[in-house]
């Protein structure tokens, strides 16, 4: 793991491994570099074991200390990774602490590409992968822009559901290598929320048809429906739909799952939850309500 330090036009490389108790100041904060390195490698093994090669932490992850602290340009964050040269974390954006969780979220770039899934993902789930792994490192982030934005949203939401969270890192980390895209993630938030809180989707879709193709075409409806909601308005979809009668045709649930967006977008400015329960009004069961007399 090496660190390379720039000031004024001049540069040098140090093994972490070998620093010492070497503390080193960029910026307001203090680093040692010997420690940090420590613990990435107990975090990283602990995250991969077998699948974490030696080579990737030995050649493919460096620290930089730049100028003062100060990186340059709009779009310049605390790490970046590239599938030629690896991952570069900068010092003096965040403390000890927050910058060995950038050091996770970028190797695992790096281990998403080794696994095979990196090209073919899309950005949300690019993030989203990285935003898991820094989280197992005790960082977490607020984004405005895309993709970082719908990516920790997700994954906020995923980390939240008890049946997810409570599962090993590497459980997690398997589940999320089997998907490609943002619809895709957020169909598995919508399979975890189902898990969690008993709302029995799964349930009412095998009682609604036997075919195993049109259940995923709901699915996927419903992911792509649902993708930047909230648990919340997650909850009220599902439990929705749910409450609709089995005999519905599947025409039908499409028209209202297209009448939710169509309004959403109509009127930006309403409830959204008041939107989704108009649209489920005519095809939901009422709940019974019993009377006391005397």
């Amino acid at each position: 793991m090496q660190l390379v330090l720039r000031a004024n036009g001049q540069q040098a490389t140090i093994n972490m491994d070998n620093a010492g108790s070497q503390v080193l100041a960029v910026g307001q904060y203090r680093y040692r570099p010997a420690q940090m390195a420590r613990k990435v490698r107990r975090l990283a093994n602990a995250m991969w074991g077998s699948e974490l090669s030696s080579d990737v932490l030995n050649e493919r992850l460096t620290f930089e200390a730049l100028d003062g602290g100060r990186t340059s340009g709009p779009w310049v964050d605390s790490g970046s990774f590239s599938p030629r040269s690896g991952s570069f974390v900068s010092l003096g954006r965040w403390d000890e602490d927050g910058t060995i969780g950038i050091a996770l979220h970028e190797l695992a770039h790096e281990m998403h590409m080794r696994r095979g899934g990196y090209d073919e993902s899309d950005g949300v789930l690019r993030e989203a992968v990285s935003l898991l792994a820094e989280r197992e490192a005790g960082l977490q982030r607020l984004f405005e822009r895309e993709p970082y934005y719908t990516a920790s949203n997700l994954i906020n939401q995923l980390m939240e559901l008890k049946a997810f969270s409570r599962q090993p890192f590497n459980k997690r980390w398997n589940e999320l290598m089997e998907l490609t895209n943002d619809v895709a993630l957020s169909d598995l938030v919508n399979f975890y929320l189902d898990k969690s809180d008993r709302i029995g989707l799964q349930k009412w879709l095998k009682r609604f048809t036997d075919d195993l193709e049109l259940r995923d075409a709901l699915l996927g409806k419903l992911a792509v429906v649902s993708l930047r909601y909230s648990l919340d308005l997650r909850r009220k979809l599902l439990g929705r739909l749910v409450r609709c009668s089995t005999s519905l045709p599947a025409d039908q649930v499409a028209y209202v799952l297209d009448s939710i967006v169509t309004l959403d977008r109509r009127y930006p400015g309403d409830d959204l939850g008041r939107i989704i329960d108009f649209c489920f009004a005519p095809h939901t069961r009422q709940r019974r309500r019993f009377f006391a007399f005397g």
